[in-house]
């Protein structure tokens, strides 16, 4: 057992007073009275009994006299049991205090979002402690500014300023962060010994990372799991449009995915779907545990940018029911044909059957770098070999999201135009082969000839090939969409963006540009080649976000719409420029919504979402938090679940016990009983 220590040891010299009851006693009830009677004959009995209650009165008085001083001292001086190396009063002690306040804890708790459940068992923790009492406290941010030791009072205001964050961490992080914090302080204070780390978070099962946790023998670790009242949520994970390809007063089927993470089948969930001017509502069901795709037809009534977003009314968190998207309606898609040696005039003939390219044609040997600003894909007809220059430009395109579409010439050298092919993710030619067979199999299944054909049609008059470029497909990531009888593609497409016919067209190796395939293939690669910023991103994301500044202003880039504004961090990549949203700046300055890049003038939409890893609701058992912890050789653990009725005093938060209170106690029972005493217990 602890021995029992007074916070105010100087105090208790005042325990002299004991003397002051004890002297009333002696020269108060000593005092005698004359009694006049005519005879002592009767009262002579009578008179020593009533001396001897009288005795026992004076007795009990003088006793509650004594304790009331005695407890009255003790109450000021403090007394409390526990080593004085615990003591609030000393420097040897520090307590890590952190707040989960992440998007996840907007979840409905018992009273409240998790959040606020949290603040409030956090500042009744604090208010535990003695004023002098130091204090760090911490949120997600884990900067600098949350290194510094508080007092009490300051701990309770910065609890109060924790409010939700995008920035999104894992218990690795927040201890190993906290042990970093905790060695500046011993380094800096040689007294502290003790160190109390508390921990109030949902334990989200992402969130439950221990992978670079080291033992610990000495600090003392406190896990509150606050867990929302109904384990439920829904939110929109991503969209996308049937067709790449926006184009003025046509429509274009948009698909989202709504995700249901609850138990229970969601019955006409409400969602608004906004673009522009224009706004739709319907109603869906979600399967429990499911995600289900729904699409709105959307019409495109003016060019320029269009800013979108998809609201559902979920009960459970708002923070993710908002997924905002943003495009652009241009008047044309503008293509660059460079001209090879050995060029095809039908590739000509079938781009221009479309008026909405605007097309650029040029020799291969008058290209320039400034020929492929503005332009979303080029064509490379009737190439026969390439220089390195244009090689390496090309490849930059390529990285800056541009599409390329390769038609080898009737002798290439395959030397340049291999490592070409090979940086833009397609095949290598490995010679040149007669084979004499039709075209037998098209990959009607891969989203390039969606909506173009009907499924497997027979009647579709496919060419005939008298020879070809073979390859080593197999060892490539690139798609065949084309294959002859005997299995041997001719046709590919890379995920680099980039598409390829393995043969010429002249007459002596195939008829494919005598087949109403050609200039469908032609069409259909313009149209995949339109280059959009995509719909959406999510903040903090490693992400490099492409934009086409051709402006010689030395004014900083801007993401700016009505409420905020922000000058990003841009890289530079050659002649071509990138955002990057991925530092902490950029996730704790910015919120989710549209804006607008700006550069003196408009450049192109951005629209940012959180990422919805926070909208999971698999939590962490407590059982499985204390064994895991234990399992990383960290001794002094102790876990709870928050309910309305928690008892802190369970919680092992290094406290000494004080006994201030039952002294105070003492002291009016003991006054309230000599008063009752001397009233009611008559001589």
């Amino acid at each position: 057992m602890s021995p029992m220590n007074f916070l105010h040891p100087n105090i208790l010299w005042f325990l002299s007073l004991l003397a002051l009851p004890i002297i009333i006693h002696l020269f108060h009830f000593r005092r005698h009275k004359k009694l006049y009677f005519s005879s002592l004959k009767f009262i002579q009995s009578f008179q020593e009994e009533k001396k001897a209650i009288k005795k026992v009165k004076d007795l009990l008085i003088l006793l509650f006299r004594i304790l009331a001083v005695l407890f009255l001292v003790l109450a000021f001086a403090q007394p409390y049991t526990g080593t004085i190396s615990n003591s609030a009063a000393t420097s040897d002690s520090l307590i890590f205090l952190y707040i989960d306040n992440s998007n996840s804890m907007s979840a409905k708790g018992m009273s409240g979002e998790l959040l606020s459940q949290a603040k409030s068992n956090a500042k009744e923790i604090v208010s535990q402690y003695p004023a002098s009492q130091k204090f760090i406290i911490a949120s997600n941010e884990l900067n600098g500014i949350q290194e510094h030791t508080l007092n009490q009072q300051d701990a309770l205001f910065e609890i109060d300023q924790i409010n939700y964050t995008p920035v999104q961490r894992n218990l690795n992080t927040v201890i190993n962060w906290q042990r970093e914090v905790s060695s500046k302080e011993k380094k800096n204070n040689h007294k502290l010994q003790k160190i109390n780390y508390i921990i109030l978070s949902d334990f989200q099962k992402d969130f439950f990372h221990l992978e670079n946790i080291k033992n610990d023998d000495d600090g003392i670790y406190n896990m509150i799991q606050f867990q929302p009242q109904k384990i439920s949520n829904c939110y929109v994970d991503s969209i996308w449009f049937e067709s790449p390809v926006h184009r003025i007063n046509e429509e274009n089927e948009l698909f989202f995915r709504i995700v249901n993470k609850g138990n229970e089948e969601i019955i006409n969930l409400e969602v608004s779907i906004e673009s522009n001017d224009l706004k739709k509502d319907l109603f869906v069901d979600i399967p429990g545990k499911k995600s289900s795709k729904h699409s709105v037809q959307l019409k495109n009534t003016k060019k320029g940018p269009v800013f979108g977003k998809i609201e559902i009314r979920d009960q459970m968190m708002y923070w993710d029911d908002i997924f905002y998207f943003s495009y652009t309606i241009e008047p044309s898609n503008e293509i660059l044909l460079i001209q090879g040696e050995e060029p095809e005039k039908h590739v000509l003939n079938a781009l221009e059957t479309e008026p909405f390219l605007k097309i650029v044609e040029i020799n291969q040997k008058a290209v320039n770098r400034n020929l492929f600003k503005n332009k979303n894909l080029i064509v490379l007809n009737g190439i026969t070999d390439i220089s390195s220059g244009l090689t390496a430009d090309l490849v930059s395109f390529s990285k800056m999201g541009g599409a390329i579409f390769f038609i080898p010439g009737e002798n290439i050298k395959t030397g340049q135009i291999n490592l070409l092919l090979e940086q833009l993710g397609l095949p290598i030619i490995m010679g040149k082969r007669t084979t004499d067979l039709n075209t037998s199999k098209v990959a009607f299944d891969d989203p390039f000839f969606k909506s173009i054909f009907e499924q497997n049609d027979e009647s579709l008059n496919l060419p005939y090939y008298h020879q070809k470029y073979s390859c080593d497909y197999r060892s490539n990531t690139a798609i065949p969409l084309m294959f002859l009888r005997d299995g041997s593609p001719v046709f590919f497409k890379s995920m680099k963006q980039a598409f390829a016919f393995y043969s010429d067209l002249s007459s002596k190796s195939t008829d494919l540009v005598n087949k109403s395939i050609f200039p469908v293939i032609c069409i259909r690669i313009t149209e995949l080649s339109k280059r959009q910023s995509p719909l959406y991103h999510f903040i903090g994301q490693n992400e490099l976000i492409a934009i086409n500044n051709t402006s010689k202003s030395e004014s900083p880039i801007k993401i700016k719409n009505e409420s905020s504004e922000f000058i990003p961090k841009i890289l530079q990549n050659g002649s071509y420029q990138f955002i990057d949203l991925s530092g902490p700046e950029a996730v704790e300055r910015l919120k989710d919504g549209n804006y607008s890049v700006l550069l003196n003038e408009f450049i192109i939409p951005l629209s940012l979402n959180i990422d919805r890893k926070e909208s999971s609701v698999n939590y962490i058992e407590i059982e499985n938090i204390k064994k895991s912890m234990q399992a990383k050789n960290i001794k002094n653990v102790e876990v709870d679940d928050f309910s309305k009725n928690m008892d802190l005093s369970k919680i092992n938060l290094n406290l000494p016990k004080e006994y201030w209170r039952i002294c105070i106690f003492i002291v009016l029972t003991c006054i309230l009983s000599e008063i009752l005493i001397s009233k009611f217990w008559k001589n």
